[in-house]
């Protein structure tokens, strides 16, 4: 098992002891801290907080069926193809 599948594992254990409920609720406070974070000057603070909003993702993303999967994906696709295509376009300097 790979480190990144080690950790997915673990993401999932704690999503189901928690539960989805509470798992939003801990995200919401951790964007709300990595916002901090982002504004301040204390690298290490961010650093702390992008991995708590990080694995809090994962635990979100472990709710979603194979549908819900699928449209992540493909909005980060479309998102990603979009910001790149604006670059070319020179909308975004």
């Amino acid at each position: 098992m790979t480190k990144n599948e080690e950790r997915f594992e673990k993401c999932k254990e704690i999503f189901e002891h928690f539960g989805f409920d509470a798992q939003q609720d801990k995200l919401v406070e951790e964007c709300d801290e990595l916002i901090e974070a982002a504004q301040g000057e204390d690298y290490d603070s961010f650093i702390e907080e992008l991995a708590d909003v990080s694995i809090m993702i994962a635990q979100m993303f472990i709710s979603l069926d194979e549908e819900q999967k699928a449209q992540f994906f493909d909005t980060i696709d479309h998102k990603l193809g979009r910001t790149l295509e604006r670059i070319k376009n020179g909308s975004y300097t």
